[in-house]
């Protein structure tokens, strides 16, 4: 059960002295435990067998003689064995429900008249539970199922331990170090027991996550961090009153832990001077050498990043589908599209061009900005020097050391051939209030150094590189790294891998030192420098005198150094500490291993084709039998080819309408059945009470109906399974049965008009539209991709069929349909090309021309096309790539 009046307080500490935490007592409890099982299980019944024989179980109804009769020794004795099997058999019961429990992720439930034996089941269960041995593999909830998906693993068990070693009356310096570890974080503190009930992990990650299987969350963000007390979690421990329990960023109804503020220190340049600080010759602080693991939720708050990702993605896409992407990289892309924040994204790159664009019809220079925080419908940069006078569209506050926008975020416009201010804007992540903060690196005027944990220094510098290199306001950065993950240069043409810090200052100053001879070096240009790895002193030095001689350079490194202009700090929670600013932020983050995956997913995009496919693409046979006169006239239907829609008898509001919409499009899509556990960790990847997903289960079946007979749309199974009846239609269903029906049909007639009526179904790239952290999941099922594929092999095949001057029209309205997913598929392209020039002639061609350099935005054609628009329009130029 829960208790309502638990409340977090993270605004005290216990000041309890620390106890020696000895790790021999954990493993030796963990034996304890399989001992004891093993002698409870095992031993007992052999004891009781070697005693008393087999258990005493009637064979035949008593008789009235034997109810009348006196009680001898001996029956006294069989009816305490009796008792004795009985409870050894409802102890079995409640460690095979205790087992089952922690293998599906919940509690087992209460076995009546079996308290204290379930009570020891459960403590016994959870003391082989942080030893591996009862725990199941987790859930991908977000994957596909196409056999029994289990719900996500562990429990949480409970035993009763020693009471709190009393503190001494000095309070150590270990209380400090644990303090200072907390600050920045969302904490909770665990509440003394009230009237039997015990807080406990599930119950907090329930309250406050929404989801009691996130406890696990809360587990490995705690688990090797020794309490006030001196102890640590475990899973198979009861947790204590007093213990500081750090929470996923996104929990609701707990305190942040106040930082103690540095004073504030403008950027060289500005009235306050650069940062100052001392710090050893080293230039590391000897206390980061640990490594942490990669974050588990290392795509949270980052939503500009994963929009420039996502962003130049889709831009290596235009062309083609690309080739299929390995399990991590799908996930990887799933984790991008969830994290993904384009409408913030589009809108800071609008604000940067607008403010250019006003300081030039203003007369005056752009300020000088050192950061920028973002938010949902308001921008406000931070200047060194002051400006008192702001131009139109912003408001100066703060005797000018703050700029606000006060146009309209949302209508606001600015030219498209505006430069936009502060190409090296980056986000370092957000801050409690869920806005960007963004620093320009290029305005410190020197050296910035990330100190602290140095792992997660680096996961920090590399995502700092990657918005450097991917976002659409910094297209004038290069970038110049040593130490970080080589997957880093394959993922941004303009980041160069070098080997060493030597070998990096040298290659920037004769770059810089080129530029000013030649003169071909922009006022906008700016070159990034970044250490991933550490650095001697002497080193950082010199990189700090290479950035600080040439203007419109930064350079940033892993660790601490007394010549950085700016010192952050970041902890192994990831929490960033920004002195220029006054704030902590969640920093946005990148380890080695999902730099890679990122950069699998950008090699797959570039691919033509998929390894060991043959002339046509293979199909997997839909499960429903449906084609498109199905689709078009069902009741209840369910289209993916293009914006998703769903269509059903009943009606919903808009508000509801997009989370059921989902719903129903990942069942559509899941015709063998989902447990409601795997939707909704597809469809609330950060979790949903099981009321709020049960609720909204029964509305999409609301709105769907029920069919002839009478029988829900959305049914569930006996053992469960969510699914959609046979009569709600699916428009991939309905193209592929089309296009598999094409294949096998005997004459070409029947082939072409099979292949016509799949592409009407296409109405635009699969999922267009998507609102923002919807339908991740289907990038895990390769979905996009997989259908763009298709759809290609079926337009080019219906063109084939139609060309040599069959029907040019019909085979560039082929060819149109893989226009509307890929714009700049170029053999499509050329499809049309050819058809217009047998159509319309050259006239017709060159509108084609200008229609395809339009698609192309700049980019060249590749040779096979510009060789083909050389042929058809011989007086006219092309651009060959």
């Amino acid at each position: 059960m829960t208790d309502p009046t638990l409340t977090p307080d993270a605004s005290r500490f216990e000041s309890l002295a620390p106890a020696p935490v000895e790790e021999s007592s954990s493993v030796a409890s963990r034996i304890g435990s399989a001992l004891a099982l093993v002698a409870l299980l095992v031993g007992l019944p052999v004891a009781l067998l070697l005693l008393g024989g087999a258990p005493p179980i009637p064979t035949e109804l008593p008789a009235l003689r034997d109810l009348a009769r006196q009680l001898g020794p001996e029956d006294l004795v069989s009816v305490l064995v009796g008792i004795v099997w009985l409870l050894w058999l409802v102890f079995v019961v409640c460690v095979v429900l205790e087992i089952v429990a922690t293998r599906r992720g919940g509690l087992a439930r209460t076995v009546p008249f079996a308290g204290p034996l379930q009570h020891l089941a459960r403590a016994l269960i959870g003391g082989l539970l942080v030893t591996g041995l009862v725990a199941g593999p987790a859930a991908n909830a977000a994957g596909p199922s196409e056999s029994d998906i289990a719900p996500q693993t562990g429990a949480v068990a409970a035993a009763v331990v020693d009471a709190v070693t009393p503190a001494p009356e000095e309070k150590p310096a270990a209380t400090d170090q644990i303090e200072n570890r907390l600050e920045g974080e969302l904490v909770y503190t665990v509440k003394a027991p009230k009237d039997g009930y015990h807080d406990n992990l599930w119950d907090i990650a329930e309250r406050h996550l929404g989801d009691g299987f996130r406890y696990k969350e809360i587990y490995e963000l705690n688990k090797d961090k020794v309490q006030l007390d001196g102890r640590k979690l475990e899973l198979a421990r009861l947790i204590q009153p007093g213990w500081q329990l750090v929470m996923p960023g996104d929990a609701s109804g707990v305190d942040r832990v106040a930082v103690e503020q540095a004073p504030v220190t403008p950027p060289a340049g500005s009235q306050g001077g650069g940062g100052g600080g001392t710090s050893d010759a080293g230039g590391v602080e000897a206390d980061s050498t640990a490594q942490a693991p990669e974050s588990t939720a290392w795509w949270m708050g980052a939503g500009l990043l994963a929009s420039g990702l996502l962003a130049a993605l889709a831009v290596a896409r235009r062309r083609r589908p690309g080739g299929e992407p390995d399990e991590k990289a799908r996930e990887t892309e799933a984790d991008l599209r969830l994290a993904a924040d384009p409408e913030r994204a589009a809108a800071l790159d609008t604000v940067l061009r607008h403010l250019t664009d006003a300081c030039d019809r203003a007369g005056v220079d752009v300020p000088a900005a050192y950061a920028a925080v973002v938010g949902h419908d308001d921008v406000a940069l931070h200047l060194a020097p002051a400006v008192p006078e702001a131009v139109e569209g912003w408001e100066a506050v703060e005797d000018g050391a703050v700029w606000r926008l006060t146009a309209d975020l949302a209508t606001l416009e600015a030219p498209e051939d505006a430069e936009p201010a502060y190409p090296s804007l980056v986000s370092l992540g957000v801050d409690t209030e869920g806005r960007d903060v963004l620093v320009d690196l290029a305005s410190s005027g020197g050296l910035i150094t990330v100190g602290g944990d140095l792992h997660v220094s680096a996961e920090v510098i590399t995502s700092l590189v990657l918005q450097a290199a991917v976002s659409p306001w910094s297209r004038s950065v290069r970038v110049l790294a040593t130490g970080l993950p080589s997957a880093v240069a394959e993922v941004a043409e303009r980041v160069t891998l070098v080997s060493d810090l030597e070998s990096a200052a040298s290659e920037l100053e004769a770059t810089r030192a080129d530029d000013v001879l030649t003169g071909r070096r922009r006022e906008d240009e700016v070159a990034i420098l970044a250490v991933g790895s550490q650095s001697p002193g002497f080193a950082l030095e010199r990189l700090a005198g290479v950035a600080a001689a040439h203007p419109g350079t930064a350079a940033i490194a892993v660790g601490d150094h007394d010549a950085a202009r700016w010192r952050l700090h970041v902890d192994e929670h990831g929490t960033l500490h920004v002195p220029q600013l006054g704030l902590a932020v969640t920093a946005n983050r990148i380890g080695a291993h999902h730099a890679e995956a990122v950069a699998s997913l950008f090699a797959s995009a570039g691919l033509t084709t998929r390894p060991g496919d043959g002339d046509r693409v293979a199909i997997a046979l839909p499960r429903r039998d449906a084609d498109d006169a199905a689709w078009l006239t069902a009741t209840s239907r369910v289209g993916i080819l293009g914006s998703v829609v769903v269509d059903g008898p009943g009606e919903q509001t808009e508000r509801r309408a997009t989370v059921l919409t989902e719903i129903i499009t990942f069942l559509a899509l899941h015709p063998e059945g989902v447990h409601p556990t795997v939707l909704a960790g597809a469809v609330w990847p950060l979790g949903v009470t099981p009321e709020v997903r049960d609720a909204n289960i029964e509305r999409a079946r609301v709105w769907l109906g029920s069919d002839r007979e009478g029988h829900h749309r959305l049914r569930e199974s006996l053992d469960g399974r969510l699914s959609l009846g046979p009569d709600v239609v699916c428009d991939w269903d309905a193209f592929r049965h089309l296009v598999i029906a094409s294949r096998r049909a005997e004459f070409p007639r029947d082939e072409i008009d099979l292949l016509r009526r799949a592409l009407k179904l296409v109405r635009g790239p699969a999922f267009e539209g998507a609102p923002r952290g919807r339908y991740a999941w289907a990038a895990t099922l390769d979905l996009p991709r997989t259908i763009g594929e298709l759809v290609i092999d079926a337009a080019l095949r219906l063109a084939t069929l139609l060309q040599d001057g069959r029907d040019p029209a019909g085979s560039a309205a082929a060819a149109g349909a893989i226009l509307r997913i890929y714009p700049t598929h170029e053999e499509a392209w050329r499809i049309i090309l050819r058809a217009r020039h047998e159509t319309g002639g050259v006239s017709a061609v060159a509108v084609a021309v200008d229609q395809l350099e339009t698609a192309l935005e700049g980019e060249p054609m590749d040779h096979t096309t510009a060789t083909l628009v050389d042929e058809l329009l011989p007086h006219r130029g092309s651009q060959i790539s």
